[in-house]
């Protein structure tokens, strides 16, 4: 069996028998691997503690036929070992239920990869409703399921700035007028469609130079966690947490 190594983030685990553990690792290069690291659940692990959840660490593992066996670990860095706050944790558990119910097993995404990595890695320096939000919008965009957010999803037309409505059942934005054909359109505004287009236009390196009012952000976020629960039609346990 052939046997292959890999930068890694752990996004989910479960136990298996009595000492192992079948593990979800996220690659840049593989995508989502599931293999088991046996052993693991022992007191004198050789793995001890480098099969933490969200735990970034490079890997060797052997392709098997049903699960890859993990055959070595290495911690690099464990991102929630400084104890962030509930919200934050909660976060983080979020993303990877995303992750781990839209990507396909063994399908690489370097893109989303780098996105998820960054999150992670800026949980406790970023506003954490905002970083839900560039991790809702780059990963719609990926995806290719991102809502209308410049035109008005049914008569294609610039809404006017005082009367724009969101629709999640639309895939977008709609003005005063053509609102009144979607049940569940909300009314926004432009600040919040603005942020809400931004952050999946930015580079990542430029976040942090953001400046928007705490109320837009909420508003933003608060549209997307809607209409990603929507527009996959999955229900996300996190996202019941989170709300």
């Amino acid at each position: 069996m052939a046997s292959y190594k890999t930068e890694a983030i752990i996004i989910n685990r479960l136990n298996l028998g009595e000492s192992d553990r079948i593990l979800t690792l996220f690659s840049p290069n593989y995508g989502k691997i599931r293999a088991v690291a046996k052993g693991s659940r022992k007191t004198k692990s050789k793995f001890g503690g480098h099969v933490e959840l969200f735990t970034l660490g490079d890997f060797v593992i052997t392709s098997g036929k049903n699960l890859d066996i993990i055959n070595d670990a290495n911690l690099n860095i464990n991102f929630l070992a400084a104890d962030p706050d509930m919200e934050k944790i909660k976060t983080v558990y979020y993303f990877a239920e995303i992750l781990n119910k839209l990507l396909p097993d063994e399908s690489a995404n370097p893109e989303i990869y780098g996105l998820f990595l960054y999150c992670l890695s800026q949980i406790n320096n970023i506003d954490i409703k905002l970083l839900q939000l560039i991790f809702i919008a780059r990963l719609l965009k990926n995806l290719g399921i991102y809502p209308e957010l410049s035109d008005c999803v049914k008569c294609e037309v610039k809404p006017d700035k005082q009367n724009i409505y969101f629709s999640k059942s639309a895939g977008g934005i709609v003005d005063e007028e053509c609102s009144i054909h979607f049940e569940d359109t909300v009314r926004t505004d432009e600040d919040t469609i603005k942020l809400w287009r931004y952050v999946a236009e930015i580079t990542l390196a430029g976040v942090n130079k953001l400046i928007v009012k705490p109320q837009t952000i909420q508003s933003a976020n608060t549209l997307a966690i809607e209409y990603i629960h929507c527009v996959t039609m999955i229900d996300y346990k996190s996202l019941r947490v989170l709300s």
